[in-house]
């Protein structure tokens, strides 16, 4: 008589990573602490054909993905890191932008209930084409490692439980490789079968936990404009929060707006950035001082060769937003969206250098 099976023990449970540890790419190894296979065509075109080989088509994607994943988790942790102490500082550990170029081709949407949603595409469409170089062209989207990247690189910096999906690839003749991020809560209620099998493999929270990401609470989400970023991100606080290439600066007074931008400009680390979230905070802003206050900020870090965006503008200040003489300004509604857009520009801007 067959005998049911016992309980795990804590020691016998196996290792969620174990799929990436067996194919030699634990969280130690050296091919998970390199942007190589974001880089290099050939070297990612040659692991296709090994997983495709060893795995086939539908475990060779899990892999991709969760090794996608992986560095996307790490590389949203590296950039949402300060140096204890120093809040200002504009450096940080490990990549300041990431390998894989990020298009979004819509603005971040948040519904009313606070979900988050936005589409975009790859534009270098590097994973396609490595596969069609040595496995030819595929009847479905192949872009699995991008696709986990994405899924990793959004959760970190936004601090939300988001889920990237392909849905055109340049592997299938598709002009583009489009892919569309929603909330795992809204995905979860789809009909997707290959969006629920994804969930059911992949143990997020394990590899938030491997890349030094607090796991999300499974909580309802509160509105967008009050939530933290990444957990150390206190909008109520009036501090310069600076990621990498990407700074946010809170517009309290006219005089501290313009102090701030003042002593930055003197801090020769300021050349590393690309983009300056102006965050007005719902504040009011005259059409006189102020409207011409926040145009000096602008045009400040525009001498920093960066771009500068608007956010949080109330309805008091529209008018004063609207007779701003400042070139290529760009506004955002809420400020999640606004940072997205802010670590967009940085990717493009490196890419051009």
């Amino acid at each position: 008589m067959r005998q049911p099976p016992r309980p795990e023990t804590k020691s016998e449970r196996r290792d969620p990573l174990e799929l990436l540890t067996r194919l030699g790419f634990g969280p130690d190894t050296v091919l998970m602490n390199d942007p190589k296979l974001f880089m290099d065509g050939r070297f990612l075109a040659s692991l296709l054909v090994e997983l495709h080989d060893e795995l086939g088509t539908r475990d060779s994607a899990l892999a991709l993905f969760q090794i996608g994943l992986l560095h996307g988790f790490r590389d949203a942790a590296r950039m949402c890191r300060t140096h204890e102490g120093d809040p200002l500082s504009p450096f940080s550990e490990g990549p300041e932008t990431t390998p894989l170029l990020m298009h979004w081709t819509s603005g971040a949407i948040v519904g009313p209930t606070g979900e988050f949603s936005l589409e975009g595409h790859w534009p270098e469409r590097h994973e396609a084409v490595a596969r069609c170089s040595r496995l030819g062209a595929s009847s479905v989207p192949h872009c699995w490692m991008s696709a986990g990247y994405t899924t990793g690189w959004l959760c970190g910096t936004l601090d939300r439980a988001l889920l990237a999906r392909e849905t055109e690839c340049a592997a299938t003749g598709a002009d583009a490789c489009r892919f569309e991020v929603r909330e795992i809560e809204q995905w979860q209620g789809s009909e997707d079968g290959e969006i629920h099998w994804l969930l059911s493999q992949v143990p997020f929270d394990d590899f938030r936990r491997v890349a030094a990401i607090a796991p999300i609470e499974r909580t309802p989400l509160p509105p967008v404009a009050s939530r933290d970023l990444d957990g150390r991100f206190d909008r109520s606080q009036a501090v310069v929060h600076i990621w990498g290439p990407v700074m946010v600066l809170p517009f309290t007074t006219l005089d501290e707006a313009l102090g701030t931008v003042e002593m930055l400009g003197r801090d020769p680390g300021i050349s590393e950035i690309r983009a300056v979230v102006i965050d007005l905070r719902e504040q009011p802003l005259d059409e006189g001082f102020g409207a011409a206050a926040l145009e000096q900020v602008l045009e400040t870090i525009e001498s920093w060769s960066a771009q500068g965006l608007i956010t949080g503008v109330s309805p008091h200040a529209e008018a004063a937003i609207a007779g701003l003489e400042a070139s290529h300004l760009i506004l955002r509604k809420d400020l999640p969206e606004a940072i997205a857009t802010a670590f967009q520009i940085a990717d493009v801007q490196r890419h051009r250098l």
